[in-house]
């Protein structure tokens, strides 16, 4: 029995070992968020003129998860919950304390809506720019756990600030973590083993919405 029960744990090894190897030849590079990423950081765009506008809806939080929902263990659909919840009321928190823009939930011509989404991702250090990245399961799996486990698995923060009554896409941002590894402990991904990281980058995040 112990050298069966062995092997098995061999076997699994070499699982994950393969699909950890296999996730590095994905080439897909973005998340879905932007219907187009051709036109991200576009010039025009980030020069929109929000002096008109006085207040912002905070729409909850996506989290992008790459795992089909009928795939999702009970223990990952908390975790995108609980970052969903958390992102969302720092958001709300930082648009309270704004001295330009005040909170709100309800449509109207001076209202921007702030939608946004955050996935994980993992990043390749031969790049000078941090903008190759392979898109990653929000949590361990038989494809993931290798990165995890190297530390090659950042934040990526996507939001774009639209016209709450006509949809017009005013600004779009994408911005990554860089420097804050997320380190997992046991066999899953929990909330805090990612706290760090996401503060790490909302920091990044505070200074664009200070900037609007």
């Amino acid at each position: 029995m112990r050298l069966q029960t062995s092997a098995i744990s061999i076997i699994i090894g070499v699982v994950f070992f393969m699909s950890g190897c296999s996730s590095r030849t994905v080439q897909v590079k973005n998340s879905g968020f932007f219907e187009d990423y051709t036109k991200l950081d576009n010039a025009k765009s980030n020069k929109a003129d929000l002096s008109k506008y006085k207040n912002i809806i905070v729409a909850p939080v996506l989290v992008i998860s790459s795992i089909s929902e009928d795939k999702q263990t009970i223990s990952q659909k908390k975790l995108y919950k609980e970052i969903s919840e958390y992102l969302t009321s720092a958001y709300k928190k930082e648009i309270e304390n704004s001295k330009k823009f005040k909170l709100t939930e309800i449509k109207s011509v001076d209202t921007l809506k702030l939608e946004s989404a955050v996935s994980a991702v993992e990043v390749h250090f031969d790049d000078n720019k941090w903008d190759d990245f392979t898109p990653i399961a929000m949590g361990v799996n038989v494809v993931s756990y290798n990165v995890y486990m190297d530390e090659d698995v950042r934040i990526l923060g996507e939001s774009r600030l639209v016209d709450s009554k006509n949809g017009e896409v005013l600004r779009s941002i994408r911005k990554i973590q860089e420097g804050e590894k997320i380190i997992i402990k046991n066999n899953s991904l929990e909330f805090n083993d990612i706290k760090q990281a996401i503060d790490s980058w909302f920091v990044q995040v505070r200074e664009d919405l200070n900037r609007y």
